[in-house]
C-alpha cells in the first residue's frame, strides 16, 4: 500500500479523514477539481483506476487510491460515509450512473456532481440522485455556440433572431 502525503499509510490518512471530498477519476476534469480542492485547502482523496496514474501522482504526495468508484468497498476505504462530496468524474457513462445510487445509499447526504457525456444521461443521472450534472454535449454546445457568435460579422442577423 502506497503511503499518503504526510508518509503516513494509505489507509492511515484516509481513515482519518472526515468532512472530505472524494475525485473520482483523475482525468482532465478530475485534475481540475483536485486543483480546486487543493487551492482552497478543502481535504480530498482520489480514486482512480489507471494503476499507473496511482503510483505517479501517489510518489507526488497526492492522497490518491487505486480501485473502481462503482465499488462499494472501495469507496467505503476513501471514507465515503464520512465524506461531504463526491465528484464522479469518470467518462465512463455507465460507471457513472452505477455509482450514483451506490454513493447515495452509503451516505444518503452527500453531495454528487456527476459528469455524463450525452444530456439523456445527465437527465438520468439526475433521477438517480446527483445534486448536479454536467453533460459535456450541453457545454459543447454551449461553447460552440459562444465562438460561433464571435466569428459573425458586426450587424448580422435580425436581433433576437434564435434565442
Amino acid at each position: 500500500m502506497e503511503p499518503g502525503p504526510d508518509g503516513q499509510p494509505l489507509e492511515q490518512a484516509l481513515a482519518a479523514m472526515t468532512g472530505h471530498a472524494i475525485v473520482a477519476g483523475f482525468g482532465i476534469p478530475g485534475r481540475e477539481v483536485a486543483n480546486l480542492f487543493a487551492s482552497t485547502h478543502f481535504p480530498y482523496c482520489v480514486v482512480e483506476m489507471n494503476p499507473a496514474t496511482v503510483h505517479r501522482c501517489a510518489d507526488g504526495g497526492l492522497l490518491i487510491l487505486q480501485g473502481d468508484a462503482t465499488d462499494e468497498q472501495t469507496l467505503l476505504k476513501a471514507g465515503i460515509q464520512r465524506a461531504a462530496v463526491l465528484a464522479l468524474a469518470m467518462p465512463n457513462e455507465q460507471a457513472v450512473l452505477k455509482g450514483i445510487p451506490l454513493a447515495r445509499r452509503l451516505n444518503p447526504n452527500i453531495r454528487i456532481l456527476a459528469r455524463c457525456r450525452h444530456v439523456s444521461t445527465a437527465m438520468e443521472a439526475t433521477k438517480l440522485g446527483a445534486d448536479d450534472v454536467l453533460s459535456e454535449e450541453q457545454v459543447v454546445a454551449q461553447e460552440f455556440r459562444r465562438k460561433m457568435a464571435a466569428m459573425l460579422p458586426e450587424g448580422a442577423g435580425v436581433p433576437g433572431a434564435g434565442e
